[in-house]
Formats: structure tokens, C-alpha cells, sequence
């Protein structure tokens, strides 16, 4: 009795339906909407410029190497969606939940985030150039190798973020919370972290330093300090 119910278990097992394949599931077009449900969806290589998504749900999507330049994505749904080389120029992600999403060598640069939660996420040589992340969520993110010049990150969560040679040259980073955070190699040149939290931080080895710092820190020999 005990050896057919094991056996009986095993087969259960090998025909239950993975994740994998659910995220390779054809998209519903008329899913493509505001509001739409498109979750597990698979969008790779979509080509939807300027589309609205706004408020859609696109949790485990892929959307690798999508081209949704000047999209509206805002308050999206997007957690652990797969957006690896996707082009996201100038979209809208206000509000968006892109938490566990990877979005290892996206382009996001004149991208709008602010508010939007990106904990966890994959952000591996990401490009936010001129981006907005204001108020966002980067929590536990790796940001190594992205690059957030000129970006407004002010008071965004980068606590405990892996930023390993990241480009952070001329953002704003102004009361942003970076305890805990890992920036060995990283380019702060010119960068603003005026009442920023550095507690526990890593800093060092450093390409250039900060124009600005909160009281009692200092730039010297290219790591950060508290005096």
C-alpha cells in the first residue's frame, strides 16, 4: 500500500505544470489594455511604443528585450517580471511594483520611478540615465554596474543595496537612505548626498567624490568617512 501511494505521488509530481512554463504562456491581446491581466503573459520582443498598461497586472511576465519606449506603466504590477535588455525609455513607472523584477541591461533612462518599488530587484548595468526614482523602493536592489548619472534618487530606500561600481556621477541622491549599502568602485563625482543616511555603508575605493555630504562625513582617499 505504502509503495503504490509513493508511486502514485510521484506521478502527481511529474505532470504538475511548472513555473516555467506558465511564463511562457501566449498573451491575450485584448489583455493589452489599462488594467489588463497579463500575468505569466510572454511579451518578449514585444514592440509597443507608447502603450498604456497603466495599472495592468504583469506579475512573472517576460518582457525581455521589449521595446515599450514612452509606455505608461504606472502602478503596474510587474513583480518578478523578467525585462532583461527591454527598452523602457522615458515610460512611466509612478507607483509601479517591480518588486524581484529583473531588468539586468534594460534601458530606463528619462524614466519616471518615483514611488515605485524596486526591492530586490535585478538592476544589473541598468541604464537610469537622467531617470526620476524619487521616493523609490531599491531596497536589497543590485545596482552593480548601473548607471544612475544624473539621476533624482532623493529620499529613496537604497538600504542595503549592492551598488559594486555603479555611476552615480551628478545624481541627486539628497536624503536618500543608503545604510547598509555597498558602493566599493563606485563614480559618486559630483554627486549630492546632502542629508542621505550612510549608516554602515561601504565606501571605498571610490571614482571621484560627492559634492556634497551629510554632517560629520567626509570624502578622503577616495572612500567616504565619518569624522
Amino acid at each position: 500500500m505504502k509503495k503504490a501511494l509513493a508511486i502514485a505521488g510521484i506521478l502527481a509530481l511529474s505532470i504538475t505544470p511548472t513555473a516555467s512554463f506558465a511564463d511562457h504562456r501566449p498573451p491575450n491581446q485584448s489583455e493589452i489594455k489599462p488594467g489588463g491581466n497579463l500575468a505569466h503573459a510572454n511579451l518578449r520582443k514585444i514592440n509597443r511604443k507608447r502603450v498604456d498598461l497603466s495599472g495592468a497586472k504583469l506579475t512573472n511576465a517576460s518582457l525581455s528585450e521589449a521595446m515599450l519606449d514612452g509606455s505608461d506603466l504606472r502602478n503596474a504590477n510587474l513583480k518578478n517580471a523578467k525585462l532583461r535588455k527591454a527598452s523602457l525609455f522615458n515610460v512611466k513607472f509612478q507607483g509601479a511594483d517591480l518588486e524581484g523584477a529583473i531588468l539586468k541591461n534594460a534601458w530606463l533612462s528619462n524614466a519616471n520611478l518615483s514611488g515605485a518599488n524596486l526591492s530586490n530587484a535585478g538592476l544589473s548595468k541598468t541604464k537610469f540615465v537622467n531617470a526620476v526614482l524619487n521616493g523609490a523602493n531599491l531596497s536589497n536592489a543590485n545596482l552593480s554596474y548601473a548607471d544612475l548619472s544624473n539621476a533624482s534618487v532623493k529620499k529613496a530606500d537604497l538600504s542595503s543595496a549592492f551598488l559594486v561600481l555603479a555611476n552615480l556621477s551628478d545624481a541627486n541622491l539628497e536624503n536618500a537612505d543608503l545604510s547598509g549599502a555597498n558602493l566599493i568602485k563606485a563614480n559618486l563625482s559630483n554627486a549630492n548626498l546632502s542629508g542621505a543616511d550612510l549608516s554602515g555603508i561601504t565606501a571605498t575605493n571610490l571614482t571621484g567624490c560627492p559634492s556634497s555630504l551629510p554632517n560629520g562625513w567626509v570624502c578622503y582617499n577616495n572612500s567616504l568617512i565619518q569624522q
